[in-house]
């Protein structure tokens, strides 16, 4: 056959794994909605609907009523709201798979190249596979749609009569939906810096010459930095508002840092010890390859595409949810220096024929079409068990009922309860969405509103049951009840116990998704008395086992009662809580863990082993059972069995001080055998 036929064959083959690659991304974007921020976003919107102004102080919470807000956010939440009332949460969905594939589209058209579409896909896949760990309805999906016009425009239109303008409206519209509208007036810095080195600076090889702007094109390039940064100025509170990513910027280089150490999206995505792991593997693959591409193109590197992609790179080290912008930026990076590239000259053993070229090109896109087919087809299987409606819910399309405490909130709905709550951070948009005005939130995820020090008092009293901090916060803010959120989370024990021995403050909920104390309160009072529930009396509600069937799920509402129970002291309703989870599932690793406990509380040693032993069996890596096995081996006499648990836990994690001490002790001390006898 000839070289023509495998030539096309090559290109049809392309096309087929583009058509698959975009029927991929459509599919994962119809994720359910399950962003917590989301209610926040709703409400606002609604708020402002029918008031016809934006919010400017806070409204929402009883802990920073008044303060100044700058919410940069108003026109997404506008959008959002309309959006739900029109077309419920599957028009959210819709809403989302629109710009997600309209923001691929305008990379493939960025990045295409006939001669080298695998390559395109190949590099698009993994955007995708970092861009979908962002998909929930929020401004950043709209934030990277707008970073990618940018360069749109800016690369190919700069000369067009309509150029500013559009510039200019699209500023304005990002200005108004997401804090990340500075990185259109960066982008054009970016590009007026670089040409500015190319014109003024000796560069190496043949950098000063590559993509250099005309001098009409330089000349807009500077006019549109002075027009978007004055579009930038187009929002409810003009100046204040455009300088609002500096100022959060700057509070950076303060107390700040506790977001960062305590919010998950806010982590850096790479440490030391996580740096040659599969964790976030398609963003390090990416930072690899868009690296490599400068290498062999190291002659005729565009200046503009390395700033940017230094900027970038250096913005996602930052923090996991800026990971997606590197991405992007790194696809197009990758996309500028693989067009300068003379691939025949970097192409190994010199196969350069056409014919090897096109059966090469078609076995590669074959095989990331089926490895794309591959993976739709594993993921289309995720799902879980809805307790509701012994069904299983599909993650695709709809309200996720795994990601909020729904029916605790349905219970603050229902009976009219108003106050001014404690909440865990996760819960505050929720709160705020169902139940304000109602309920007055302590925190929600307005973080820059909220400031780092509020934020680290919060967290003294969450995670560390801070009495005095509490009293103090209560005294100043009259507080009438809390919500600790359970779904999806631990509450912490120390919070649990603070308020559960708190005197004048009773449970009025309890269930797997949350726990709810009010303050004995002139109002409370009827309601406390209608709904105080008395756990020491309390017992499970056992699962219909012949309508479950043999069918294989998560007890995990048993599991997570059984550990506020257990948390609190009250062992025997927290046994009745797990023999249902055993019943439901039997090997369920967290049930056995929390026996363990149990027992070792009562100083049950051998039970105690037996019930580590098997949750350790079933989850080798809990590091909580091993723990807690380790110790059970200890109080039994079985220095060498304990010893073997701490060392592999000391392996696991080196700078654990407390396991280091424990195998230190354990090897100095001399043999002692407990009552109970060595394990065998």
């Amino acid at each position: 056959m000839s070289d023509r036929f495998w030539q096309r064959l090559s290109y049809i083959s392309g096309l087929a794994a583009l058509g698959v690659f975009f029927g991929l991304a459509v599919f994962l974007a119809g994720v359910e909605v399950k962003d917590l921020d989301l209610w926040l976003h709703l409400k606002t919107g609604q708020i402002i609907a029918e008031t016809r102004s934006v919010p400017s102080v806070d409204i929402f919470s009883s802990t920073i009523a008044g303060k100044p807000w700058i919410n940069h956010e108003w026109l997404f939440q506008v959008i959002v709201h309309y959006v739900h009332k029109f077309f419920d949460f599957d028009g959210l969905i819709a809403l989302q798979v629109g710009v997600v594939t309209l923001t691929l589209t305008l990379l493939l058209f960025l990045g295409y190249s006939r001669e080298r579409q695998w390559l395109v896909v190949f590099t698009l896949l993994l955007v995708l596979l970092v861009y979908k760990t962002r998909f929930t309805i929020r401004p950043d999906i709209f934030s990277l749609f707008f970073f990618v016009l940018y360069v749109h425009l800016c690369s190919a239109h700069i000369l067009k009569r309509w150029f500013l303008p559009a510039l200019v409206l699209i500023q304005v519209v990002w200005t108004n939906m997401h804090g990340f509208f500075f990185f259109g007036p960066l982008l054009v810095a970016i590009g007026i810096s670089a040409e500015f080195l190319k014109r003024r600076v000796p560069l190496p090889f043949e950098w000063n010459t590559v993509a250099r702007l005309t001098d009409e094109e330089y000349r807009r390039l500077r006019w549109a930095a002075l027009a978007v940064l004055l579009a930038c100025c187009v929002n409810p509170l003009g100046i204040k508002g455009a300088l609002y990513p500096l100022v959060v910027l700057g509070q950076l280089g303060g107390g700040a840092g506790v977001f960062f150490k305590h919010i998950t999206e806010l982590q850096k995505p790479i440490a030391w010890n996580t740096l040659f792991t599969l964790q976030y593997f398609p963003y390090k693959m990416l930072i690899l390859f868009s690296a490599l591409s400068f290498i062999f193109n190291r002659r005729r590197v565009d200046v503009s595409v390395f700033l940017v992609w230094v900027v970038f790179l250096l913005f996602s080290l930052t923090a996991i949810r800026n990971m997606v912008f590197f991405a992007a930026a790194a696809y197009l990076v990758f996309a500028a220096n693989a067009a300068q590239i003379v691939w025949n000259d970097v192409t190994p053993f010199g196969f350069t024929h056409p014919k090897f070229k096109s059966m090469t090109g078609i076995i590669l896109k074959i095989a990331l079409l089926m490895w794309m087919m591959n993976l739709g087809l594993a993921i289309a299987t995720n799902g879980y068990f809805d307790f509701d409606t012994y069904e299983r819910k599909s993650e695709f399309g709809g309200l996720s009922k795994r990601s909020y405490p729904y029916k605790a909130v349905d219970f603050l709905v229902a009976n009219g309860i108003k106050g001014d709550f404690f909440n865990d951070f996760n819960s505050g948009a929720y709160l705020i969405g169902r139940a304000w005005p109602n309920v007055k939130v302590f925190i929600d995820g307005r973080t820059e509103v909220y400031g780092a020090g509020f934020f680290e008092r919060y967290q003294k009293v969450w995670k560390g049951g801070d009495p005095k901090i509490f009293r103090e916060m209560d005294v100043k803010h009259n507080i009438t009840g809390a919500f600790l959120n359970n779904n999806n989370q631990e509450i912490p024990r120390k919070v649990l116990k603070m308020f559960y021995r708190m005197p004048g403050w009773k449970i009025v909920y309890f269930d797997d998704d949350a726990v709810i104390f009010l303050k004995e309160t002139p109002a409370h009072k009827p309601l406390i008395k209608k709904f105080a529930v008395d756990l020491n009396k309390w017992g499970p509600k056992p699962m219909d086992l012949l309508k479950l069937g043999p069918r294989r799920i998560d007890p995990f509402p048993f599991v997570s009662r059984a550990y506020v129970l257990e948390s609190l002291g009250l062992d025997g309703p927290a046994l009745k809580e797990l023999t249902c989870a055993l019943q439901v599932s039997p090997d369920d690793a967290g049930a056995y863990r929390l026996l363990g406990k149990i027992d070792a509380r009562h100083r049950d040693y051998r039970k105690a082993f037996e019930h580590f032993r098997m949750a350790v069996m079933l989850f080798p890596g809990d590091r909580l059972s091993r723990v807690g096995l380790a110790n059970a081996y200890e109080h039994l006499g079985d220095r060498q069995g304990a010893l073997r648990q701490y060392e592999r836990l000391l392996a696991d994690k080196p700078n654990d001080v407390r396991i280091a001490d424990k195998v230190k002790k354990l090897k100095l001390s001399p043999p002692k055998v407990s009552a109970g006898g060595p394990v065998h």
